[in-house]
């Protein structure tokens, strides 16, 4: 549940996060810099995103935690499909300019060894990586934006040791070694955009939920003494809520009151066994006669 408390928790933790993808960025290109290694000045593109990513999720979270209002009657959860998606635009652009350095300096011929101080840059990189990883996990469960966020930092982790094995080899055999790991990187990276595309589309066209949670409220409805029937139950998940609508029968001589009342019953069943998680919406109509 959205709190100020959740909100201040939470902003804490972009707010650190963003400070140390700002140190690892900066570790990375001055290290890309001094070392000559373009898989480091790559690696140090996704860091200095990172920083831009992280301020992009906080902002996004918050508004998709607002309650409903006039203007968005089913809440703003969908603020963080939004962000999600402009984190990977940036993703996508940053990196296409670092496959055309790669390129470039493939074209000007075999470059020289990447000097060997580039492997002490490498590994401060992956443990300051490790470290914001974990805090975003630990810290910022429940939110979608913020476990984007963790795995997006955790791709780093696995970016960094690729970066330090493209360094330590091309500092010793050939600078070929670290364009090849520049070329791994961004494989890595289109793989995760790729990854985050397809979660996210469940978000985006009203996925249904797993069959359980639709039998569940099927079986609720039945347990209500006076229900005759339960048909057209559809729901879709959007963010951490569900929302189902259903046709329950009922007897066709039943009063408005008690047929209210029925209703009333089994929207409590269902906030109990759902813990408030599934928004139902009930239409009442009088059950078919079979003699």
């Amino acid at each position: 549940m959205y709190t100020l408390e959740n909100e201040g928790k939470l902003g804490r933790i972009f707010l650190a996060a963003m400070l140390g993808n700002a140190a690892v960025s900066l570790v990375k290109i001055l290290g890309g810099l001094l070392s000559g290694s373009t898989a480091l000045l790559a690696d140090g593109s996704d860091s200095i995103l990172n920083v831009a990513s992280s301020g992009i999720a906080y902002h996004y979270y918050k508004r998709s935690r607002k309650p409903p209002d006039e203007k968005h009657p089913y809440g703003h959860v969908r603020f963080e499909v939004y962000g999600s998606i402009l984190i990977l635009l940036l993703m996508a652009a940053t990196f296409s300019f670092v496959g055309f350095m790669a390129v470039d300096r493939l074209a000007h011929g075999e470059p020289e060894l990447v000097d060997k101080i580039g492997i002490a840059f490498a590994v401060v990189s992956i443990l300051l990586n490790a470290l914001v990883s974990s805090l975003l996990r630990v810290h910022g469960r429940g939110s979608q934006i913020a476990l984007a966020e963790s795995r997006h930092v955790s791709l780093d982790v696995a970016e960094g040791v690729t970066t330090l094995a493209g360094v330590t080899l091309g500092s010793l055999f050939s600078a070929y070694y670290d364009l090849a790991a520049t070329i791994i990187i961004l494989g890595m990276v289109s793989y995760f955009i790729y990854e985050t595309l397809q979660d996210l589309r469940s978000q985006i066209i009203d996925t249904s939920p797993p069959s359980e949670v639709l039998d569940a409220i099927r079986e609720e409805a039945m347990r209500i003494h006076g229900v005759k029937g339960v048909h057209a139950l559809r729901a879709r998940v959007v963010g951490e809520r569900i929302y189902a609508d259903l046709h329950l029968e009922v007897d066709p001589h039943l009063s408005v009151e008690e047929a209210h009342r029925l209703c009333d019953e089994l929207e409590k069943s269902i906030e109990r066994r759902f813990e408030g998680r599934v928004d139902l919406t009930i239409h009442v109509e009088p059950a078919p006669s079979h003699g």
